[in-house]
């Protein structure tokens, strides 16, 4: 039997067994459509990494993949799914749609995701959150270097049909090709900072450069949501703060810190050894993920220091207490500090 047959099978199983569940049937039929039909060869047989949330209406990223927090997805083709968060691996079953723009699989308690886009390198999958739009991006990722051990009876990958073959090798190249191209990117900027370096060695001394910038916390809902609130504090001490809301719209405010003052605040920030924290906190309680998912909706805070050649970006994902007066998240309570201290050079 061909690997085609195999698949329009084990599919076919998959949707009947799905179909019986209580309540599945209906949630089928009841799909929104939004986006246009995929091509279903380029997700069989397909492993992808997470790369970043973004909440759509803006586009702005508010998480990050880095070294705390690794995810793996791995479409196979008999419609089961495995997948690799931070060290633990789980299974279950996937299947798309009829109009084949939303994809079924269970994870973090999302069963149906919107394809918002599929190409041969890159997946965006868009999910709600109390009516608020958010997608979770993913890059294509070589077999080889995807963490899913290959099961003892799957079937060899001579089966797998040519096409997809293809396909998958397409993209293995795409993704090289795209490495290769940042790297000359790197050693082109790595040029550029060390010609940088000699002009300035030339002309003297230089102040340490420093930023510092926080973005996010709170949370996104009430009478007037926050949709943006940004503070950025670069080295010659220009200040710009972008507050946006559904009802007030953009306000920008700019200012110029002093020197001393901007010194003075990198100080306090090391003093209570910032670049020592973690770089990300997050939910350690079943009500804290709860929490993520309720009204009005979290928004992780960032913060990001830069100190000559030190940099730190610290994320907690739920930021500032609630109607109920809880902190969900356990972090040191210095940080509330160093944003105290932010907030006022800023003006806030």
């Amino acid at each position: 039997m061909s690997g085609n047959n195999l698949h329009r099978i084990y599919s076919l199983v998959f949707l009947v067994l799905l179909l019986a569940l209580p309540g599945v049937s209906q949630q089928l039929d009841t799909m929104p459509g939004g986006y246009p039909a995929v091509d279903e060869n380029l997700l069989i047989e397909s492993k992808w990494l997470y790369a970043y949330t973004a909440h759509s209406p803006t586009n702005s990223i508010i998480h990050e993949a880095d070294e705390s927090y690794e995810y793996y997805l791995y479409l196979r083709y008999d419609n089961k799914y495995e997948h690799y968060l931070n060290g633990n691996s789980s299974t279950g079953g996937w299947l798309l749609n009829e109009t084949k723009n939303e994809l079924y699989y269970n994870f973090r308690s999302i069963k149906w995701w919107k394809i918002a886009e599929l190409s041969k390198n890159a997946l965006v999958l868009e999910f709600n959150v109390e009516d608020v739009p958010y997608q979770y991006h993913f890059v294509r990722v070589p077999f080889d270097n995807a963490p899913f051990p290959k099961a003892a009876n799957e079937l060899p990958d001579v089966e797998v049909n040519a096409d997809l073959e293809r396909q998958i090798a397409e993209a293995q190249e795409a993704l090289s090709a795209r490495e290769k191209r940042l790297e000359k990117s790197r050693e082109r900027k790595k040029a550029r900072r060390a010609k940088r370096d000699e002009r300035l060695n030339n002309i003297g001394a230089k102040p340490t450069p420093i930023e510092v910038a926080i973005t996010g916390g709170g949370y996104y809902g009430g009478i007037d949501p926050v949709i943006k609130d940004f503070t950025v504090i670069k080295s010659d001490g220009r200040l710009i703060k972008e507050f946006q809301s559904v009802n007030q719209g953009l306000i920008k405010t700019k200012k110029d810190v002093g020197r001393e003052e901007l010194e003075k605040l990198v100080e306090f920030i090391m003093a209570k050894d910032f670049f020592d924290f973690e770089n990300l906190y997050d939910c350690q309680t079943r009500d804290c993920n709860k929490r993520k998912t309720a009204k009005p909706t979290p928004i992780p805070l960032r913060i990001s220091v830069t100190y000559g050649n030190r940099r730190k970006v610290v994320t907690v994902s739920i930021w500032g207490l609630d109607d109920r007066k809880i902190q969900y998240v356990n972090y040191p309570p210095d940080l509330d500090l160093i944003i105290e201290g932010i907030q006022r050079l800023a003006g806030n």
